[in-house]
């Protein structure tokens, strides 16, 4: 990297923490600035950057691998601020009818006219931020004109102070489209979901598309006016269905681009049809990371040492991508032949053979336990239930590439598809690579839809593949507790906000007994025991990145282990970071499992629960 003078770098953060075993949480003085290190960092491309995640006065920065710290740490004391053509923000109009439930209550708490509100936020520059808790939202911030009183003391609203308190009480469902403010921010809702923001307006813009490139409309930086509209300049379904097919259609180039240059992308060869998927079966890899900045989530398989012991058993690339179903029993049919590999929860196999002379086999949970498993066409296989453990995850050789799936009668309505056989089977190919992850977000919704019966997994081309080793290697560690009187134990790294929530709550945190919830997902791992001690006005944070394995403190002192589909951006502080051992441990972890977190970078830990590296880690002196 080229040398700069001190006088031509940007102000270094005034604060780093660690964030887990590969991140950086760096705190700046403003949202300006913030900005201005995304954009240096992003110009110049690190190597072995993961994600590069901004919010309100902090920047995430991960990594490949803990060695990758203290150069990302180096690079933001001495970072040179972007290129002048590198930083130019982009500029764009949103149309908005300014029909909001809440127009005339917001005018009020701003002590101006409906009228004037509408002129002052239309008449006002927004920039985009940050990212929030849905793909294509973005918060964004009035502008400060040079000049301005506002500019000369620092950053601040201009025109009415918009500080807007949230509702009292959320909505249940917010339509998408709609505009609202909430405390200095304005933003989007992308789609419908529950919300506390005033709502002021509407808008059409086509906030989210994940085959457009870059998927967000408004992106960090994004210079942003919004355009007032006539009520009945709302387009009818008609003029929305144009509208939406034109996207479509723009978005065709792109769209065969990606499959035009993905190797073997057309040589899929379907191999195993979903008899039955169990209570949820997943399709998952190893994920989207890099797409943080947008509302993007990695997401990815949860467990993800079963997902690469199971690939290296039918000789994949340990991230392709697998079937990752909860408890079980999950049935399915080879429709050619294969071989598989169950990994994950403990559980036992069951192969109906198609040729009675072969006979049926049953396998216990460690016969069967990610070792190669070879079907002929119409053999069935049931795997399940969980003796011990959560999810099952089933790789299949070839990694899945594509599903076939049973079509709805609407779909075949209307005019004959030229070319097509004159009597279809009601079936259709599914391309399920969405942003280049074939993963299912369940928070955002990205990714193939859960699989269902009917459903057939088509995987990719043999040829090249390691061979399928005759005894695969032993699991380092197993998905249950190690004893039945025994909790789990989850290794964790203390920060990057145990000072704001104190020496006392992290004393709690890693002296208490947990119980996994019902209500835990692959967003989240919610907890019950003993309340954290949360000190008065720490109970909130300004919005931050958020990342795996993340151990979240609301106010209610219950502590949430973000899972891989978190949101990435939240309001509450941060206490640990789960290890991504930790996080393939609590995968496993189902409704009543009983856990402690014990801290990994403590010398006296067992063996086994310390940093991927063994090393400690803390900023420079001085930071």
């Amino acid at each position: 990297m080229p040398q700069h003078s001190t006088a031509g770098l940007l102000p270094p953060p005034h604060r780093v923490h660690r964030a887990g075993e590969t991140g950086l949480l760096a705190e700046y003085r403003d949202t300006a600035a913030v900005l201005a290190a995304a954009e240096a960092v992003r110009t110049l491309r690190p190597a072995h950057l993961l994600d590069l995640v901004p919010a309100e006065h902090t920047l995430l920065l991960r990594g490949t691998d803990p060695r990758d710290l203290p150069d990302l740490q180096a690079l933001l004391a001495q970072l040179p601020p972007a290129a002048a053509e590198d930083a130019a923000p982009a500029e764009t109009s949103v149309g908005i009818v300014y029909d909001g439930e809440d127009l005339d209550e917001v005018a009020g708490l701003l002590g101006m006219s409906a009228e004037a509100l509408i002129r002052a936020h239309s008449g006002t520059t927004w920039t985009a931020a940050f990212g929030g808790f849905a793909p294509g939202f973005t918060y964004l911030l009035a502008e400060v004109p040079p000049g301005s009183p506002e500019a000369q003391g620092g950053t601040g609203p201009v025109g009415p102070p918009w500080e807007v308190p949230r509702r009292a009480e959320p909505r249940n469902a917010v339509p998408a489209g709609a505009v609202g403010l909430a405390s200095r921010y304005c933003g989007i809702y992308p789609r419908p979901s529950p919300g506390g923001w005033q709502l002021i307006g509407r808008s059409d813009a086509p906030l989210f598309d994940a085959h457009r490139e870059p998927p967000a409309l408004l992106t960090s930086g994004t210079r942003v006016r919004f355009t007032p509209q006539r009520a009945s300049s709302r387009p009818s379904a008609t003029t929305a269905a144009l509208a939406r097919a034109a996207r479509e259609a723009a978005a065709v180039p792109a769209r065969l681009g990606q499959r035009r240059g993905r190797p073997g992308a057309e040589s899929v060869r379907p191999v195993l049809e979903i008899l039955s998927p169990g209570p949820l079966a997943l399709l998952e890899d190893a994920g989207r990371p890099g797409r943080g900045a947008i509302g993007v989530s990695s997401s990815g398989a949860f467990d993800r040492g079963a997902m690469q012991r199971a690939n290296r058993a039918v000789g994949n690339p340990g991230g392709a991508a697998v079937l990752e179903a909860l408890v079980g029993p999950v049935l399915l049919r080879a429709a050619a032949p294969t071989v598989l590999a169950v990994s994950g929860a403990r559980a036992p196999v069951r192969i109906g053979r198609r040729d009675e002379e072969v006979g049926d086999v049953a396998l216990p949970a460690e016969a069967s336990r990610e070792h190669a498993l070879a079907l002929d066409p119409g053999d069935r296989i049931e795997v399940g239930p969980a003796e011990d453990g959560l999810r099952l995850v089933l790789a299949v050789r070839g990694g899945i590439t594509r599903l076939t799936r049973a079509s709805s009668a609407s779909e075949h309505d209307g005019e004959p598809v030229p070319g097509a056989d004159p009597a279809p089977d009601r079936s259709r190919q599914v391309d399920i690579e969405v942003l280049g992850s074939r993963s299912r977000d369940t928070l955002s919704g990205l990714g193939p839809e859960p699989l269902q019966a009917g459903d057939v997994l088509c995987v990719g081309r043999e040829q090249g593949l390691d061979a399928v080793p005759v005894v695969a290697p032993a699991a380092a560690d197993g998905p249950g507790s190690p004893s039945a009187d025994a909790a789990l134990r989850i290794p964790v790294l203390v920060g990057p906000r145990e000072a704001l929530l104190g020496a006392e709550a992290v004393a709690a945190l890693l002296g208490t007994e947990w119980t996994v919830r019902q209500d835990s997902d692959r967003v989240g791992v919610r907890l019950e025991g003993p309340a954290l001690p949360v000190p008065e006005g720490a109970g909130s944070v300004p919005s931050e990145p958020m990342l795996p394995g993340a151990v979240q403190v609301p106010p209610s002192g219950l502590p949430v282990v973000f899972g891989p589909d978190h949101p990435t951006t939240g309001g509450y502080p941060v206490i640990a970071v789960v290890t991504r051992r930790g996080l393939d441990r609590l995968a496993q972890t189902g409704a009543g499992t009983r856990l402690r977190f014990v801290d990994a970078a403590d010398a006296t830990g067992r063996e086994g629960d310390g940093d991927a590296d063994g090393r400690r880690w803390s900023p420079p002196a001085g930071r």
